[in-house]
């Protein structure tokens, strides 16, 4: 790592190459220094990530980078090697043992400065007691609002935080987000057990331009759609609620003559996701029609218009998904189509993922099979026979484990078909000459049932994993991972279903009633004829006289001339 020194304004010029700081970076960056818990709301494009990267390089010990997203990690760590810094690195579910191994080295040895990870990486035990043992200088928790059952994004990975920061000797927090309301400023600090020293800064971006444009009919908002996007120059992303709305509208475009290409969490294929969000960032596709799973950790400053086919689920959504637009400074539009029929669709969306009694009933009992054991939990098979989000299937599960009736581990595959490439090749490893002398799997190793090699060989399921992995990365057999399942080891107090099924059921009914007022705040925004960008801001706490000339209220032409 290059030299730097302890005065930030130093190490922005000199390691980053910026002049000055952007709105309350500063600030924040002395509060964090001054080793006080801190929660940062800044808008999307405001520079966010040198508010953790600055104090990271400044402290002597590590800092932690929890982050959502694998590919931004992987960006960020790669921007920062290119300036020099290599004393950084990250840890995720998609890494190799031996790189994960090669990690923990790095660690015990206090060889790094910064450490990016996906918030399911604190269930690794080898990992908490590596971080135990070191000097952690500050924990950062990036898409912060994530830990939110009332935010727009919630994650429930993110809700075992607070319980990593008590076990981790409460070094100090900085939260980041985008957007937040009171409540969910609030929540957030509720839930990692903190106090914090709040910095927010005007969500107001001037280059935004507001349109909510109702029409009559679907084929009349797919027209419009259409005519749009014929009319605008450059990118430009498509916002729709479902994956076959993406792939069908996708098409529609493309039988037009226009050039897009849809995403959705749904494309199992990770290459051809990576592929889709390549050519859009170059420029290669114009127009990408995706659900929210496209967006975050999208590094492209010049997008011209964000398009919400569909109603958003809420303003919180909304505006963070519009902030994607016009990062350059440049005049970008954001552009809300909806019908009447949008409004009931997404009310009804809402309901019918609530979870019903007979569900929560149905996952207790298969719970309730395991008392005493460890069961291997396919969240979203289970989620997928029980008609439920596989998101609300783990909230069940984080809700059950909060209650004291199980507990949680470290995710694993299950099964695996396995071919050997190299049979006469040898890996010194006790583990391996047990796998390789098992009549099981001498028998049936190209499909494998762990459960039933670990009975036979004395390992653990996750002792497999990771020897499977490191044969792998030898070239001692292909390695094809399936079915994988949270370990869930049940405690005989689960046997309390009635009350537990009762205390679920309204938890979910609470959050229901959240997501309907969120959509009532979102139908609000469409009818109202206050000034668009003043609807928004009074929403986040800020004031506007309104007038903007720059939304559909106050410049009829942002609604008409299409």
């Amino acid at each position: 790592m290059p030299q730097t020194a302890s005065d930030p304004r130093a190490i922005l010029t000199s390691v980053f190459n910026y002049r000055s700081f952007r709105s309350k970076q500063r600030e924040i960056i002395e509060n964090v220094l001054a080793g006080r818990d801190t929660l940062a709301i800044l808008p999307t494009g405001a520079g966010k990530s040198l508010c953790f990267q600055i104090p990271a390089l400044i402290f002597d010990g590590l800092t932690i980078v929890v982050s959502p997203l694998i590919a931004l990690m992987k960006d960020q760590v790669d921007g920062l090697r290119r300036k020099g810094i290599h004393e950084v690195a990250y840890l995720n579910s998609m890494l190799e043992s031996d790189t994960k191994e090669h990690i923990y080295e790095l660690l015990e040895q206090s060889r790094l400065k910064m450490l990016y990870v996906a918030p399911e990486a604190f269930l690794d035990n080898k990992l908490m007691t590596i971080f135990r043992a070191s000097n952690i200088s500050l924990i950062a928790i990036d898409e912060v609002h994530c830990i939110s059952v009332w935010g727009h994004n919630f994650r429930p990975d993110y809700l075992r935080l607070g319980r990593v920061i008590k076990a981790l000797h409460n070094p100090p927090v900085l939260g980041l987000t985008a957007t937040a309301t009171e409540q969910v400023q609030e929540d957030i600090q509720n839930q990692l057990g903190i106090r914090c020293d709040v910095f927010k800064d005007s969500f107001d971006r001037k280059n935004l331009m507001f349109s909510v444009i109702e029409q009559a009919s679907e084929c009349m908002k797919q027209d419009l759609l259409k005519r749009v996007l014929e009319n605008l120059d450059g990118s430009a992303i498509v916002y729709v609620n479902f994956t076959r709305t993406a792939e069908k509208l996708a098409e529609f475009l493309v039988d037009n003559g226009l050039s897009a290409a849809y995403y959705h969490g749904q494309i199992e294929d990770k290459d051809a996701r990576k592929r889709i969000q390549n050519d859009f960032i170059s420029g290669k596709t114009r127009i990408a029609v995706a659900t929210n799973a496209f967006g975050m950790g999208i590094d492209k400053e010049d997008i011209r218009a964000i398009i919400h086919y569909n109603l958003p689920k809420s303003l919180e959504n909304y505006y963070q998904e519009v902030g994607r637009a016009g990062r350059d400074g440049k005049k970008a539009f954001c552009i809300l189509l909806y019908t009447r029929a949008d409004v009931f669709r997404l009310r009804k969306l809402i309901q019918a993922s609530t979870p019903g009694l007979r569900q929560l009933k149905a996952v207790i009992k298969l719970l309730e099979r395991g008392i005493g054991h460890v069961l291997y939990v396919n969240e979203k098979r289970i989620a997928r026979e029980l008609k439920l989000n596989d998101v609300l299937m783990r909230i069940i599960l984080y809700q059950l484990e909060r209650k004291n009736v199980i507990k949680t581990y470290f995710r694993v595959f299950r099964h695996a078909m396995v071919r050997l490439e190299e049979p006469e090749k040898t890996i010194q490893s006790p583990e391996v000459a047990k796998i390789l002398n098992d009549a099981y799997f001498r028998t049936n190793h190209r499909w494998l049932d762990l459960e039933l090699l670990s009975r036979s060989t004395g390992i653990s399921v996750p002792g497999l994993n990771n020897t499977l992995r490191l044969m792998r990365n030898a070239g001692l057999i292909e390695l094809v991972e399936r079915d994988t399942c949270t370990p869930v080891r049940v405690y005989p107090a689960i046997k309390n279903g009635g009350m537990l099924e009762q205390e679920l059921l309204e938890t979910f009914r609470q959050l229901e009633e959240s997501g309907l007022r969120k959509i009532e705040k979102v139908v609000e925004y469409i009818n109202s004829e206050v000034c668009k960008r003043k609807f928004i801001l009074n929403y986040f706490g800020e004031e506007h006289e309104g007038n903007c000339n720059a939304c559909s209220v106050c410049n009829t032409g942002l609604r008409l001339d299409w």
